[in-house]
């Protein structure tokens, strides 16, 4: 009974093996898709720009996400190469543990069978029960011959456990290495193309820094934009304020607005994007240039390259409250949602009024773009005067 209860453990410690292995390795699947799709986005991206002639930031940081990702991508399919080093390490220690218990499993056999061939003559079955002085006598050596067969076809269905073990565990040893040396593969492709990767990267530095007069003038003149932006939102937000009957810097809101406003604030983090794809390349507060790094960028939201022609649509349930143009920033939407405020900058066309509801991915408009910057969406969020930094409240 031992044996047989080692066998059934045996059974179920490689099933349950086999599952924790089916489960990683889906996981690290998942997030290596994850990433491919990110640079696959990216690649587009570059092509986009690749069209356009001039020497751009935006390609810059297209390139600059592109090797992080890369890196990130390189990093997941070492894990896997060390997960399935470990795999594989531990799958030759089970059948070298297998082969051994199968041997001794044999070995016991093969000594029953010699020692029952040897005593063939004297043990004859009928004879020997037949011998017994009386029936209970004649009874147990009956159950004797019953239980060296039944243990027999015990060690015969054991040993063909094991070797169905050993099988299986020989199948999934080839898998690891099959899958080992793709990843190994995979990592030698990646590790050339981030090479490639930094070479364009240190190649568009060059070139941009040969531009730096031409370039600082244009991140001034942008700066002055984003102030009158920025000027215009708080003159906004103060004068609705007023009018809902609050103060310059809080609004009062009507008992519908506050439970627009309440399921806004509960849904941070899980806002979806105001593009369906895109980056974010420039993000919340006070960033130093990619290449001149003395010169630093105040962003009162985030920027988010995405493709020509992009949608931009409301990340949540609103009252457009107003819709500008204004010089370098092309048309502005601002959506109130209670005390937030989501503002949409650089559209090229707006599909929605003022004082019109919008429900969440809603179409509101479209990105505009820019043969030297590509498409980029300027994205910001409120409360009341006070500025959210818009990817804490993105969907991850």
């Amino acid at each position: 009974m031992k044996l047989r209860y080692i066998g059934i453990l045996f059974l179920l410690f490689f099933l349950s093996d086999l599952t924790g292995f089916s489960q990683s390795v889906s996981t690290i699947k998942k997030d290596k898709e994850k990433i491919e799709k990110e640079i696959a986005y990216l690649n587009k991206l570059l092509e986009e720009a690749k069209n356009n002639k001039s020497v751009s930031v935006e390609r810059l940081n297209i390139i600059q996400q592109k090797i992080a990702q890369s890196k990130v991508l390189i990093q997941s399919l070492q894990q896997e190469v060390r997960y399935l080093e470990n795999q594989i390490s531990r799958n030759e220690n089970h059948i070298s543990q297998l082969m051994t218990d199968r041997e001794s499993m044999l070995s016991m056999y093969s000594k029953l069978i010699y020692g029952l061939w040897k005593k063939r003559n004297k043990t004859d079955k009928l004879m020997f029960i037949f011998a017994s002085s009386d029936f209970n006598q004649a009874y147990n050596r009956y159950k004797y011959f019953e239980q060296i067969q039944s243990y027999s076809k015990r060690q015969l269905a054991l040993i063909g456990q094991m070797n169905d073990s050993l099988n299986v565990k020989n199948a999934e040893l080839k898998e690891y290495m099959v899958l080992k040396n793709a990843a190994l593969r995979d990592i030698d492709v990646q590790n050339r193309d981030l090479v490639s990767q930094q070479e364009s990267e240190n190649k568009l530095i060059a070139e941009l820094q040969k531009k730096e007069k031409q370039i600082v003038k244009k991140l001034q003149a942008e700066a002055k934009n984003r102030e009158r932006l920025e000027k215009e939102l708080n003159k906004l937000i103060a004068s609705q304020a007023k009018k809902s009957g609050g103060t310059s810097s809080k609004y009062k809101l009507t008992p519908e607005e506050k439970l627009l406003s309440d399921d806004f604030s509960k849904n941070r983090g899980k806002l979806p994007w105001p593009v369906t794809q895109g980056i974010i390349s420039e993000k919340f507060g006070v960033n130093p240039h990619p290449v001149y790094k003395r010169v630093l960028m105040s962003n009162d939201g985030i920027n988010i390259t995405t493709s020509k022609n992009s949608e931009v649509r409301a990340v949540f349930n609103g009252v457009v409250s107003d819709i500008a143009l204004m010089p370098g920033i092309n048309n502005a939407v601002i959506v109130r949602h209670g005390n937030y405020l989501t503002v949409y900058t650089n559209l090229v066309y707006v599909s929605v009024k003022k004082g019109e509801k919008v429900t969440t991915k809603q179409t509101i408009g479209k990105v505009a773009y820019d043969n030297e910057k590509g498409s980029v969406l300027g994205f910001q969020v409120w409360n009341n005067l006070e500025k959210q930094n818009p990817e804490l409240w993105l969907a991850k």
